[in-house]
């Protein structure tokens, strides 16, 4: 059964790539999609992952609210873009909040967790100083870690689709629990990403790489937030 579940989830993904130009072309009068909301919108029209929400992310005074989600990597000659998987304990990545989609909607980590809780299933988030979110801006050459929620654990696939629409499938092992993996901004572009364990597929996150730094993000004083460096 496990392996009829892989094959089918094999040829959903062929199908997808075989149509999702066509889709970027002929999206409708007005809408021009990248490559990669394109093929996005296309997995979710099969049954894979969430429905797409095209358009620019709204503007919160500036980009800096996405400056606690990344750092600048101290070098680059030597960093992996996506790193294994590694256990993590919840105690150490606890956040006080989270935001779902591109439009930046949150709620209260406890409340989530209870959600989460009562809902099952994987997850996929980007790691803040205070937060987790499901989307990010970062600057070429900086370092993000992402945060994998999995109740089951065991070898899947993590897959991106990068700036140029192109689809890539890692494969790693998941850890019961929750994992943290390093993401290493290297091309400017918009990186969706989501992984899979025995079918189960999680929801996705967008990381739009940009050609600019942003400043340091400063924590406040009075956090007690324990998180994780990259």
């Amino acid at each position: 059964m496990k392996r009829i579940r892989e094959l089918v989830f094999v040829y959903l993904f062929i199908l997808v790539i075989s149509l999702a130009g066509s889709a970027w072309a002929a999206d409708g009068p007005g809408v021009e999609l990248r490559p990669g909301e394109a093929r996005a919108e296309m997995l979710f029209n099969i049954g894979i992952g969430e429905k797409w929400i095209g358009g620019d992310p709204p503007s919160k005074d500036s980009d800096s609210i996405y400056a606690q989600y990344y750092s600048m990597a101290k070098s680059s000659s030597a960093r992996k873009h996506l790193e294994a998987p590694k256990k993590s304990d919840i105690k150490d990545l606890t956040p006080a909040s989270v935001y779902f989609s591109y439009q930046m909607n949150g709620m209260p980590f406890d409340q989530y967790r209870a959600y989460a809780t009562y809902t099952g299933g994987n997850s996929l988030w980007i790691q803040g100083s205070s937060s987790w979110t499901q989307y990010a801006k970062a600057p070429r050459g900086s370092a993000l870690s992402l945060i994998v929620v999995s109740s089951a654990g065991g070898q899947g696939v993590l897959y991106e689709i990068n700036p140029d629409g192109k689809l890539n499938k890692n494969p790693f092992y998941f850890y019961p629990g929750y994992n943290q993996m390093g993401f290493y901004a290297d091309s400017i572009g918009q990186h969706i990403l989501f992984y899979a364990i025995d079918g189960l597929v999680s929801n996705s996150v967008v990381i739009d790489v940009t050609g600019y730094y942003q400043p340091s993000y400063q924590q406040p004083a009075s956090s007690t937030y324990r998180g994780f460096t990259v």
